[in-house]
């Protein structure tokens, strides 16, 4: 593994992807942290106002909620990953159509529900288990769109990747992913307003365009730039053309997935 990259010039490529491809960037943030916000408001609002049974009505209202939510934040991770590709690693600049049909949606998901559960499972054994476990994991999405592996194979990557910078990648992506969180999930819309479905919308899209845009920019620079350090790297692992199919390693890979 060569020099780690300095904090500043993965906060700096971040910020320039983020100003440079601003509509593009924040734009579709504000689309899906606003509908992932109003999912959570109406679910709150159905619940409250008795059009669903309690405890199964509330139960299955939480779950889709958070079906919505995954489903969400994968896809966007998935475009800020091409969106960086393009912008700072001469991709090719894909259209959201083409990032959506090339977009490895289940591979995405299945590792993201892995990770939630792993991590949970560590934040349970006090905490630092948890800490632990997701900054060694947290670069399994970036890892599956640019290097088109399985999840198996991305957890191991990341693993391999954030062991040698573990304290870059705990400063980068764990701790602004929890401030994330907590910015995201901090007003309960219901319990303010009501009608809250255009606040949740409004209010919830400006802190994605202003928060989560940035933590996911971060954390796909973050990766590329330790992807690019790596022994092993190669420029067909770091590169991606939509038109042809994978191959080597990475294509079994994905018929391993």
């Amino acid at each position: 593994m060569h020099d780690l990259p300095r904090p500043r010039d993965v906060i700096a490529a971040a910020l320039r992807t983020y100003r440079e491809r601003f509509w593009r960037v924040a734009g579709t943030a504000f689309a899906v942290f606003g509908m992932i916000a109003v999912g959570d408001a109406l679910a709150g609002v159905l619940v409250v106002d008795g059009h669903l049974p309690r405890p199964l009505g509330a139960l299955a209202s939480l779950g889709a909620v958070e079906v919505l939510a995954m489903a969400g934040v994968v896809v966007y991770a998935g475009i800020l990953d091409k969106v960086v590709g393009a912008h700072l690693h001469g991709h090719p600049d894909l259209t959201l159509r083409q990032i959506w049909a090339v977009l490895p949606v289940r591979r995405l998901v299945m590792a993201d529900v892995v990770l939630a559960v792993a991590t949970l499972c560590g934040l349970a054994l006090l905490i630092v288990p948890g800490v632990l476990i997701f900054t060694l994991w947290s670069l399994v999405g970036p890892v599956i769109t640019i290097e088109h592996r399985s999840v198996r194979s991305a957890v191991r990557r990341s693993g391999q990747l954030v062991r040698p910078s573990f304290r870059l990648a705990l400063c980068l992506v764990t701790v602004p992913v929890m401030i994330e969180q907590v910015a995201l999930h901090a007003i309960h819309y219901t319990e303010i307003f009501d009608h809250p479905l255009l606040p949740a919308f409004l209010l919830n899209g400006l802190l994605g365009m202003v928060i989560g845009s940035v933590v996911g920019l971060i954390e796909v620079v973050l990766a590329y730039e330790l992807i690019a350090r790596a022994d092993d790297a190669t420029p067909a692992a770091l590169g991606f053309d939509p038109d042809q199919p994978s191959s080597g390693a990475h294509a079994d890979d994905i018929r391993g997935a």
